[in-house]
């Protein structure tokens, strides 16, 4: 545009005339003007697009949730634009991601828990379901989405859920596939759509109720078995006290008094046999050599065997090994002293310790009685004792105490028997050393 500022003085240089030079100064400065109005025209239309921008961009990052202000300059720079809608999808992702987190973490942790849930909808359609299910009710993948009706699940536990979505939550045991559970179900309504949802949680409480129970029996039997003796010994002392009883049978009363608190003696031992292995810390584990426990045992078990005639054959190698040399001594005897006990007189009992690999092999052989095999799974219980064999004494914690020493030492213990043909037990214990300890 300056260059037209140029032509007056070009128009001066060819002529002087001062009117001329005038009127072209004027119509070049109002062409000037002219041009310099569009310009500006032009400039405010693409001004005003550019506002309407601003304004719908300014509000689509609102709407999103966004509140930073933009300046006209930022608008304008189109890579800044760009940037910012990046880190607007970078910051989506993000969230995305943090959500997909926790969801592995909660899923984690539901996995991990030991109780069982489910989750289904008004449908009784499956919706959720953990780990823990799947070992309860084989429940699998495919399940999700059906109904429980349709799956083959116990139908006591179905009919628990139905009369839980009609009555309110509800808590009861369930039997299945020999495992007792404990079910609680508990409708609630999802806020979002008001839809009512049936929350499960199964317990498997086989072993906590079994526990609950071997308690119970064992005071029971606890308290029978010292019961007998202290009546029979109160009725004996009531003799003698008040001369009831000649002098030869004030003797025999006498006898039978201590006889039957010798038995209350070894029951109470026993008992508390039981409680020091149920507790391991307070057992004290040193070297010992087992086979000199075993013939500590055999002498001591020599009246009972000698008033049997009993034929006693064994075969004990030199062994060594880390324990506690009562939980030994009672393994040993315990066993031994069955057989001796329940075998006939003049029959064999035969004994071997071995070692086989890096475990203590003991195995007692009788040509006893036997056990019929409907008591076989039970004779390890506490106070468990086979009818026919009452008579023949015993406290019934003999065979306990072996399992739990057993189990102590992480070893393992088989019974095979038949009737009128002998009983055989053994036992395997790994063997551990000092440097093991």
């Amino acid at each position: 545009m300056l260059s037209f500022l140029i032509i007056p003085f070009i128009l001066y240089w060819i002529s002087p005339d001062p009117l001329l030079i005038t009127v072209l100064s004027t119509v070049l400065i109002i062409l000037l003007v002219v041009y310099n109005i569009f310009i500006l025209l032009r400039a405010n239309k693409n001004l005003g697009v550019d506002n309407q921008a601003y304004l719908e961009i300014l509000k689509l990052i609102q709407h999103e949730g966004q509140t930073k202000e933009l300046s006209k300059d930022v608008i304008q720079d189109k890579h800044l634009m760009l940037n910012h809608i990046k880190e607007m999808q970078e910051n989506l992702q993000k969230q995305v991601l943090r959500s997909e987190r926790y969801r592995k973490r909660l899923r984690l942790i539901l996995d991990g828990l030991q109780l069982g849930i489910v989750l289904i909808d008004k449908d009784y359609k499956i919706t959720y379901f953990n780990k823990k299910m799947e070992t309860f009710f084989n429940i699998k993948e495919k399940d999700v989405g059906q109904s429980i009706d349709q799956l083959d699940l116990p139908l006591t536990l179905i009919a628990i859920v139905h009369e839980a979505v009609s009555q309110g939550p509800i808590r009861n045991d369930i039997d299945f596939k020999n495992k007792l559970y404990d079910i609680q179900v508990s409708p609630f309504l999802k806020t979002e759509s008001n839809e009512t949802q049936v929350l499960i949680v199964v317990d498997d409480v086989t072993l906590e109720r079994s526990t609950e129970q071997m308690k119970k029996d064992f005071f029971s039997y606890a308290s029978h078995e010292l019961k007998s003796p202290i009546t029979s010994i109160k009725g004996f002392a009531e003799l003698v006290l008040y001369d009831m009883v000649t002098k030869d049978d004030a003797k025999k009363a006498l006898t039978s008094i201590v006889n039957q608190s010798n038995t209350m003696t070894t029951l109470v031992e026993d008992m508390l046999m039981l409680s020091r292995l149920e507790n391991y810390k307070e057992s004290r584990q040193i070297e010992v050599n087992l086979k000199e426990i075993l013939k500590n045992v055999l002498s001591t078990l020599t009246p009972i065997i000698e008033q049997k005639n009993i034929i006693i054959s064994h075969n004990m190698n030199m062994i060594h090994m880390v324990c506690d040399p009562m939980d030994m001594f009672k393994l040993f005897k315990n066993i031994i002293e069955n057989s001796i006990k329940y075998s006939k007189d003049h029959s064999k009992v035969t004994i071997k310790l071995h070692q086989v690999n890096q475990s203590t092999i003991f195995v007692v052989k009788d040509e006893g009685f036997g056990i019929p095999s409907i008591h076989q799974p039970r004779i390890f219980e506490r106070f468990y004792r086979v009818d026919e064999y009452r008579n023949e004494g015993g406290t019934g914690l003999g065979l306990a105490i072996v399992k739990h020493i057993v189990m102590k030492y992480d070893g393992v213990i088989q019974l095979e028997s038949k009737v009128d043909k002998g009983t055989i037990v053994e036992v395997s214990i790994p063997i551990q050393k000092k440097n093991q300890v």
